[in-house]
């Protein structure tokens, strides 16, 4: 599965690709990949894993996205609504 990565000013937003432009909510908690933060290149994993190291703010959105910020230990609370996970990093 490739990931689509858009770079902003000062965040990088990352999600797996089949979840871009849903909608999820759960609880009153509401989770909206919009295209317009998330759609931006498409990546593999691996070049997700270099972008990572670049950016002090991150949105990852869906299973495999996660999984990679995991593997390079930047991940350690994760939320769902619906079942989606999700993480804000904020590196200081």
């Amino acid at each position: 599965m490739m990931i689509f990565v858009k770079r902003h000013r000062e965040v990088l937003a990352a999600c797996d690709e089949d979840l871009i432009g849903k909608k999820f909510e759960d609880r009153g908690l509401i989770l909206d990949i919009k295209e317009s933060f998330y759609r931006g290149e498409i990546v593999s994993g691996e070049e997700l894993s270099e972008m990572l190291t670049d950016y002090n703010n991150i949105n990852l959105v869906g299973e495999q996205t996660i999984k990679i910020a995991k593997r390079n230990k930047l991940v350690n609370k994760i939320g769902r609504v619906k079942g989606v996970p999700y993480a804000i990093i904020f590196k200081v």
